[in-house]
């Protein structure tokens, strides 16, 4: 049955685009499609310390791949993909229904949330989930940082350059051994949970369980970032779907994505090859 693409990938952040450079690789007609703009997380990152090769930042990495990928005939969509269907399997794209015979979901996860009554009140007055955007706000200040894996320790170390000083708060604390080695030279880290979020108009203060207020303008939130997966909801088992990086609830980081972004657009190409 002809259609209008081969693959169709949607979510053009390291995974997703990894995954269309395999399979535009081998001659396949690949669209990528990403809401506002490709680059996913890469875009709002710094300096990579974690990543192999001559030292980047994430927004010039993000270029090469693009670069690299166009440059091999992937095409970019924008517009948010609303809904998959089987049989054929057809994508809800923004510019309307497309046919493909495969796609790769690589759309990540939702910002962090933080289960504190009101808490999301405090959005765009103190609570933020990007250090690289929203760091330079706190220059000089005392910041909170919530979540306990690599993702945020990476980001708890890139507001340490920023801000006066960094307090990482963390139920159960699951990074690296590099990373805590790393943190320990530039941040405090505490074993714990928020309770509350404290101020009069803009962020003052953070709550911990234990009764302790940390002042703090800013808390940086990566709790409960949840996948989001929707799209996968009702396919059948057997349709040529597959997800990538962050969607699937792996570990958040750039190497764990890109792997995983190759493995799915191998598998894809696997398929492929026997129909």
């Amino acid at each position: 049955m002809s259609t209008d693409w081969d693959v169709v990938v949607v979510g053009a952040g390291i995974a997703g685009l990894t995954a269309a450079r395999a399979c535009a690789e081998r001659d396949l007609r690949v669209v990528a499609h990403d809401a506002l703009a490709p680059g996913g997380q890469l875009i709002n990152l710094g300096a990579l310390a974690d990543w192999p090769g001559p030292p980047t930042t994430g927004p010039d990495l993000m270029g090469a791949l693009l670069t690299d990928v166009m440059d091999r005939g992937v095409e970019i969509a924008y517009g948010e993909v609303t809904g998959l269907r089987a049989d054929p399997l057809t994508v809800e794209a923004a510019e309307g229904p497309v046919t493909t015979r495969a796609v790769v979901v690589a759309t990540g996860r939702r910002p962090g949330r933080l289960d504190v009554p009101g808490a999301d009140a405090w959005e765009g007055r103190g609570l933020s989930h990007c250090a690289t955007c929203d760091g330079p706000l706190h220059a000089g200040r005392e910041v909170v940082v919530v979540g306990d894996d690599e993702w945020t320790a990476r980001e708890a170390l890139e507001l340490a350059g920023i801000a006066k000083r960094v307090t990482l708060v963390g139920a159960a604390p699951g990074w690296s051994a590099s990373s805590t080695r790393r943190l320990a030279e530039a941040v405090e880290v505490r074993t714990g949970t928020v309770t509350a979020l404290e101020g009069d108009g803009t962020l003052g203060a953070v709550r911990l369980a234990d009764g302790e207020v940390l002042d703090a303008s800013g808390v940086f939130v990566y709790t409960h970032a949840d996948p989001r997966s929707e799209l996968l909801d009702g396919l059948p088992a057997d349709a040529a779907v597959w997800s990538a990086g962050d969607v699937t609830g792996a570990d958040r980081t750039l190497l764990t994505a890109a792997a995983d972004g190759l493995r799915a657009g191998l598998a894809v190409v696997a398929r492929l090859e026997e129909s």
